[in-house]
C-alpha cells in the first residue's frame, strides 16, 4: 500500500507550479483564435495533461511505503569498520549515512525502526535530530592524547596557574612541554612508558594580562607533533576586608588569618576570650573599634569569616544587622561548621545535607590529595552554587545568594593539616576558590559567566549574564547583537548563545553597561582533537545509553520516487497529438 505522496523537489514546486501554468496560459493565447470550436477545448484539455505530466517528471512524486522498513547506521569520525561489516552481514537492507556537523542526518528518502551509530558521535547540537529514534551507540577506540584537562581560566596575580590532565595511550619517549606566551618553554614532562599519563604543571603568575598559553606533544627527536591553545585571563588582585569571628582560637582560624595576611587582605580577628571579653587581632590595617555587630561597622567589610557556634550564640541585634548586610550591601559570609551544624536551624543554615560515611574525599582538582570531611555533602537543591566537587560530582563546598550577598560554607574538616603536611599549595588553592566565590565582589552591575570550556570556530558558545539591568542588549566586538533568553524563576538572569567566526580573543559586552565584558577565546576545530572527540563520546553515552528501550520510534516510513515512465508516456501521447492534429486537420 502506498499513501502520502510528496515531492522530493519541495524547495522548486512554487516555482515549477509558476512555470507550468505560465507555459499552459502561452498555449491557450496561442490557441485563442480557435475560442467556440470543439478541438480549441480539446486540446486546451490535451495541452493541460502534456503540461501537469511535464510538471510532476520535474517535481519527482515520492510515495510512503508503509511495509517496507530498513535500519540505518550513521557513520561519525573513528567508525569501526569491523562493526560496520558485521551490521552489512546481519541486514541485507542498509541504509549507510555519513554524518555531516549541522546538517541533516536523516533526508526525506531514508527511515529506519532503529539506528546504529558507529565512531565518535554526532556533535550535542546535533542531538535533537534523534529524539524520536531507537539509538544504538556503537562507539569507536577511546582516542589517543590528552583526553582529559582542569585548570581555571581565570585567575589572579598572585596566585599559581595550575593545569593537570590526563594522557590517553602516550607514545614512549614522546614529551609534553607547556609553553607560555611567544612559545617559551616553562615546564615539561617526558613520558617513560605507555600506560595513562597524568600530568601536572603550576606555573606562578605576576603580571595581568590576556594570555595564550599552548601544551606542546614533541617526539623523542623534538619534533611537534600539535601544539593546543589554553587560554588564560590573569586580574589583578584587589585586597578584601575580612573580618573573622571566633567563639575561641582555633588552629583552622590561625593558618587562615596568616593566609589571608600574606595575599594583601586586610584582616580583623575577634576571638572571644571569656564572656564578652574579646581578643583582637590586625593584620594591613589599623586598628578599629568592634564592639556589637551593626550594620555600620559591618560596612566596611567584603566577608565575614563565623564559626557556627559564634553564629549560634549571636545576639538579636547583631544577628538581624549581619543578615540585612548580606540581603542589601552584598557582604559575603563563610560559616565554618562543626559536628552540630548540619543538622541544627542556625540563621542562614539554609543548605540541606545527606549523610555520608565517608571521613575523606578527594576534589576534582586535586585528584591526588585526600582532605578530612564530616559525614556529611550537600543535597543538590534548587538555586545552590557549588564551589567544590568530587571526581563523583558529590558536592563538598558551596553557596547561595541571599539578596545582593552570598552564604557558603563546607563540609571539610581542619584544612589546615595540609599546611602541616608541607601541601601549602593546595591549602592556598582550596581556600582561594573559597574566598573569591563568597566574597563581596562590589556588586556589579553585570557578571559574566561561561560553562563551553574550549571554545570553536563556528560551534555554540553558551554564556550566562547576571545583571540589575531590565532588557539587556549584548553585542559583538564587530557590533552584532545577540539574542538572550530570560529565566522565568531568576529574573535578573540572561542566557545567550553565538557562533564565533573569528579566530583569537573575541569578546561580548553589553552596550548599557561597557565597564565590564566577557573575553574568550576561540580556537580551530583540529585543535584538542582527542579532548573534543573524547567528551563528545561521553555526551552521546549519556544521551543514548540511558534512553528508555520503549521509545516510541518516530512513524516515518521510507519513500521512493514513482516510476516516471507512464508520465512520458502520457507527455509523448499528449505533445504527439498537438503536433498530428494540426496536420490531419488541414
Amino acid at each position: 500500500m502506498i499513501n502520502k505522496i510528496t515531492f522530493l523537489n519541495a524547495h522548486w514546486v512554487w516555482l515549477i507550479i509558476i512555470g507550468a501554468t505560465l507555459i499552459w496560459s502561452i498555449f491557450i493565447w496561442k490557441e485563442y483564435s480557435n475560442r467556440g470550436k470543439q478541438r480549441f477545448w480539446i486540446k486546451i484539455v490535451i495541452s493541460f495533461f502534456a503540461t501537469i505530466s511535464l510538471a510532476l517528471i520535474a517535481l519527482k512524486p515520492a510515495a510512503n511505503i508503509p511495509n517496507k522498513t530498513i535500519k540505518t547506521v550513521v557513520l561519525t569520525e573513528g567508525y569501526n569498520n569491523q562493526q560496520l561489516d558485521s551490521l552489512k552481514r546481519k541486514y541485507k537492507r542498509l541504509n549507510i549515512i555519513n554524518y555531516k556537523v549541522n546538517h541533516p542526518i536523516l533526508d526525506n528518502t531514508s527511515a529506519s525502526d532503529s539506528i546504529f551509530m558507529l565512531g565518535d558521535g554526532i556533535q550535542p547540537f546535533d542531538f535533537w535530530q534523534l529524539d524520536n529514534y531507537n539509538v544504538n551507540y556503537m562507539p569507536g577506540k577511546k582516542p589517543s592524547g590528552v583526553v582529559r584537562f582542569t585548570y581555571t581560566q581565570k585567575n589572579t596575580v598572585g596566585h599559581n596557574f595550575t593545569f593537570k590532565g590526563l594522557y590517553h595511550n602516550p607514545i614512549k619517549g614522546n614529551q609534553l612541554v607547556l609553553q607560555g606566551p611567544g612559545e617559551a618553554g616553562l615546564d615539561s614532562i617526558s613520558v617513560v612508558s605507555t600506560d595513562d599519563l597524568k600530568f601536572k604543571f603550576n606555573i606562578p603568575l605576576t603580571v595581568q594580562g590576556r594570555y595564550l598559553y599552548s601544551l606542546v606533544e614533541k617526539d623523542s627527536l623534538g619534533k611537534v607533533l600539535s601544539r593546543d591553545p589554553i587560554p588564560l585571563i590573569v586580574e589583578k588582585s584587589t585586597p578584601l576586608q575580612v573580618l573573622i569571628l571566633n567563639e575561641f582560637p582555633t588552629f583552622e582560624t590561625k593558618y587562615l588569618k596568616n593566609y589571608l595576611a600574606e595575599m594583601g587582605h586586610q584582616v580583623l580577628v575577634r576571638s572571644q576570650i571569656t564572656k564578652k571579653r574579646y581578643k583582637f587581632e590586625y593584620f594591613n590595617m589599623s586598628k578599629m573599634p568592634l564592639g556589637i555587630l551593626s550594620k555600620k561597622n559591618l560596612e566596611v567589610f567584603d566577608m565575614v569569616i563565623i564559626d557556627a557556634s559564634t553564629l549560634r550564640n549571636l545576639g538579636r541585634r547583631s544577628r538581624v544587622a549581619l543578615e540585612n548586610s548580606v540581603i542589601e550591601n552584598g557582604l559575603g559570609i563563610f560559616i565554618q561548621p562543626d559536628k552540630s551544624f548540619f543538622k541544627s536551624s542556625i540563621v542562614f543554615n539554609s543548605f540541606n545535607f545527606i549523610s555520608d560515611k565517608s571521613k575523606h574525599t578527594t576534589l576534582i582538582d586535586q585528584d591526588k590529595e585526600k582532605l578530612a570531611k564530616y559525614d556529611f555533602v550537600f543535597d543538590n537543591e534548587f538555586l545552590l552554587q557549588p564551589i567544590h566537587t568530587t571526581i563523583d560530582n558529590r558536592i563538598i563546598s558551596a553557596y547561595k545568594r541571599i539578596g545582593k550577598g552570598r552564604v557558603g560554607t563546607t563540609v571539610l574538616e581542619n584544612t589546615y593539616t595540609l599546611q602541616l603536611k608541607g601541601d601549602s599549595t593546595v591549602y592556598r588553592q582550596l581556600w582561594s576558590k573559597l574566598v573569591e566565590s563568597i566574597c563581596n565582589t562590589k556588586n556589579p552591575i553585570t557578571e559574566w559567566s561561561s560553562r563551553s570550556g574550549i571554545t570553536y570556530k563556528n560551534q555554540p558558545f553558551k554564556f550566562q549574564i547576571r545583571t540589575l539591568i531590565k532588557a539587556p542588549l549584548v553585542k559583538k566586538d564587530k557590533g552584532h547583537r545577540i539574542s538572550l533568553q530570560n529565566d522565568i524563576d531568576i529574573p535578573d538572569l540572561w542566557t545567550g548563545i553565538t557562533y564565533p567566526r573569528e579566530i583569537g580573543w573575541n569578546t561580548l559586552i553589553i552596550e548599557q553597561d561597557s565597564t565590564t565584558a566577557l573575553n574568550y577565546y576561540v580556537t580551530n576545530p583540529e585543535k584538542w582533537a582527542a579532548y573534543s572527540k573524547y567528551k563528545i563520546k561521553k555526551e552521546n553515552h549519556r544521551k543514548f545509553d540511558n534512553r528508555d528501550a520503549h521509545i516510541v520510534t518516530q512513524s516515518i516510513h521510507p519513500k521512493e520516487v514513482i516510476s516516471p515512465i507512464g508520465l512520458y508516456v502520457l507527455f509523448l501521447i499528449c505533445i504527439g497529438y498537438l503536433w498530428l492534429e494540426p496536420k490531419i486537420v488541414e
